[in-house]
């Protein structure tokens, strides 16, 4: 009795310390679906995901639903842990933080505004040439997109008018 006890116990362990150190996970395309939007991720390239207040991983199908998301929350619900996929190696994350973002590019995103992430280390110089657009850095995104109306609507918020 004392050796199911024991297993038990070991289990309960193991699953508190693999919940307590989750990070991004792949994004698996036309299964996953976008937070913010409800739409299906199709492009993981262009795919981002939060760690909550609460633990909890969310998905997000492109860097605008990523923003506005980030920029409804409340002080005290701001996510713990933000990550985008790298446009160029979409099974890397990186850290809003140790991103670069290039807008207005000639990269095709889900929600139109061309933005794609790419790691800060790599020759962010020479990506923006080859591919367009302006550099940004995470807090600029947030600014165009709060500045922008074009930014993208949660479902929530929608009405059959907007829709349409």
């Amino acid at each position: 009795m004392s050796r199911s006890i024991t297993s038990l116990a070991a289990l309960v362990l193991a699953l508190s310390a693999s919940a307590c150190s989750a990070g991004p996970r792949p994004l698996v395309a036309g299964e996953d679906s976008c937070r913010y939007c409800r739409m299906t991720i199709d492009d993981p390239r262009f795919g981002a995901m939060v760690m909550t207040a609460h633990g909890r991983i969310e998905t997000f199908d492109s860097i605008e639903c990523l923003a506005g998301y980030v920029s409804s929350q409340s002080a005290d619900s701001a996510p713990r842990a933000i990550w985008v996929a790298d446009v160029e190696h979409p099974s890397r994350w990186l850290d809003v933080t140790h991103a670069r973002f290039l807008y207005g590019s000639t990269w095709h995103s889900p929600m139109g505004r061309r933005l794609a992430a790419l790691d800060a280390a790599a020759d962010v110089e020479a990506m923006r040439r080859r591919w367009g657009g302006e550099l940004l850095s995470w807090p600029q995104v947030l600014t165009l997109l709060t500045d922008q109306t074009a930014a993208p609507v949660p479902s929530a918020a929608r009405s059959p008018q907007t829709l349409q």
